[in-house]
């Protein structure tokens, strides 16, 4: 079949890009070729390398789902989980109350799903101020560290020590393609670094201020700013947001579940002639209308103008709840 024949040192960023634009073959492997990769391709595509051809390998098919491997009762089997994080080669779920013992099974089935999974790991909750995921080991190798690929970057994440969702990637990129040219932007609490390094990596801004409370979460954030080389670009603060004395074009607010209370400071760190705000908030359903509405306030009182450019549903998140996603323009009203 045809493969595009890429350096295996620019390999990943051509496979992620053949992947967005649905033409890599997910039905063959891919192999080495002298120094080279062999992407197989599901139709001609000009990206500056040669096409071939070649006999490839086909993947074995899988197991479709946790239900065709795992033997449970039939009055169990409702209540499996329908969906999982994989974060670079560990998988992560929710273990239902109805399936309490049954942790190791369904670790293990996740393993037999997805052959790249090499841990499984049960998510139980989010605690502290510092963002931190509970888990527990269900199967495969006993550790929470693993490298997650996003967008052609590379993270390297540990589950135990700072939070990171592979579910928010197609909002990250979403708002890196929204970034001009010479901008300076704020990530008010930038985890291992995903919104900051996608930014410095894909645009041309001038400068990101990467902050996050978590110590543990910073040393992965500074890890990863020399893994994907954008140390000219990206600073790091280990501190509060809340105290941080800065002006910048753009600030993102990622901490859903208390961005409320930041708010006042991140329109602080806004220039005065103004910028735009990326604001997220868990909320009940109906609560969009009421939520802007105390946001316009609070700017307000503080001498600005919110003009909101985009709401939009970023996930569920339980049954009453949604995480929300409020792109804002904040102007001086003087």
């Amino acid at each position: 079949m045809k493969c595009l024949k890429v350096p295996k040192g620019e390999g990943e960023e051509v496979r992620l890009k053949l992947l967005r634009l649905s033409m890599l073959s997910k039905e063959h492997k891919i192999r080495s070729e002298n120094g080279c990769l062999l992407l197989p391709i599901l139709e001609d595509v000009s990206m500056g390398y040669p096409v071939v051809e070649r006999e490839m390998e086909r993947v074995e098919s899988p197991a479709r789902s946790l239900m065709d491997v795992l033997d449970l009762p039939e009055e169990m089997k409702d209540e499996i989980p329908s969906s999982y994080e994989i974060v670079g080669d560990i998988a992560v779920i929710k273990v239902p109350e109805a399936l309490e013992g049954y942790g190791r099974e369904l670790g293990e089935a996740l393993l037999r799903v997805h052959s790249s999974v090499k841990v499984a790991l049960e998510d139980s909750g989010v605690e502290g101020d510092l963002r931190v995921r509970h888990v527990v080991h269900l199967a495969g190798e006993e550790r929470t560290r693993t490298v997650h690929r996003e967008h052609g970057a590379e993270f390297v994440v540990d589950l135990s020590k700072a939070y990171f969702s592979p579910r928010l990637a197609t909002e990250r990129w979403r708002v890196v393609q929204q970034v001009s040219p010479g901008e300076t932007v704020l990530d008010m609490f930038a985890g291992v670094g995903p919104y900051s390094i996608l930014i410095s990596r894909n645009t041309e801004v001038q400068k990101v201020y990467a902050v996050d409370l978590n110590p543990e979460a910073v040393a992965l954030l500074r890890e990863n700013v020399r893994r994907n080389k954008v140390e000219d670009v990206v600073e790091t603060i280990q501190g509060d947001a809340r105290d941080v004395d800065l002006k910048v074009d753009r600030v993102i607010m990622n901490l859903p579940h208390s961005a409320r209370d930041f708010f006042t400071a991140a329109l602080s760190c806004i220039k005065p002639d103004g910028g735009f705000i990326h604001y997220y908030e868990m909320i009940n359903d109906d609560d969009t209308e009421s939520m802007t509405e105390e946001l316009k306030c609070v700017a307000g009182e503080r001498g600005y103008n919110m003009e909101v450019l985009d709401i939009r549903e970023v996930r569920t998140y339980s049954a009453t709840k949604t995480h929300v996603g409020v792109d804002m323009r904040i102007i001086p009203m003087y």
